[in-house]
């Protein structure tokens, strides 16, 4: 082997180490400044839920005393550039039971607001009511609420932040069939 085979093995394994190394630093750096949600291995292609249904809130489950109202503060944001009619409505077994103050907000652009529902705990230790909590505005959102009587709770308050924006950012999953600005808005 000469001298010149031996120089060009050494720039190559050189050039292979400092290109795992690089490889390494960007995967930690991906996974760092993804939050660690992407796994390496996968593409972090999920495609999440189309536009055209209405967004989770998430779930509350309140704990109250007997006879006692759990209460929960719907923080409303208008973050879009028009005023916009936001309405509250309840669906379920005891949505009968849901009363809302004020039952309807108008906001102004980029403008917010608190609706309140409030609901009633059984009588009984032990027993249960639940309601899905539905805000409409630009968008669809919904709560999922559990009221339950426990024997050493008191009445209950939850804050959930609604973040009524428009979606104006063209996503690689997008459908022609989406409507970003505000469902439901056109020719208005």
């Amino acid at each position: 082997m000469s001298t010149t085979d031996d120089w060009v093995d050494l720039v190559a394994r050189g050039a292979r180490a400092g290109s795992d190394l690089l490889t390494a630093v960007a995967r930690s750096r991906v996974a760092k400044d993804l939050g660690s949600r992407v796994s390496m291995t996968s593409c972090g292609c999920a495609i999440p839920p189309p536009c055209w249904l209405p967004k989770t809130l998430g779930s509350v489950r309140s704990d109250v005393c007997a006879g006692g109202t759990a209460t929960i503060r719907l923080l409303v944001e208008n973050c879009g550039a028009t005023r916009r009619e936001i309405t509250v409505a309840t669906t379920g077994a005891d949505a009968k039971d849901v009363t809302f103050s004020p039952s309807s907000l108008t906001l102004d652009r980029m403008e917010r607001g608190v609706l309140t529902a409030t609901l009633p705990a059984p009588a009984q230790p032990g027993e249960g009511k639940e309601a899905l909590l539905w805000v409409h505005g630009c968008h669809d959102h919904y709560l999922r609420w559990t009221v339950k009587t426990a024997r050493r709770a008191c009445d209950s308050c939850h804050e959930i932040e609604v973040d009524d924006c428009p979606d104006y950012v063209h996503h690689w999953y997008d459908h022609f069939y989406c409507d970003h600005p505000c469902p439901g808005t056109k020719g208005r």
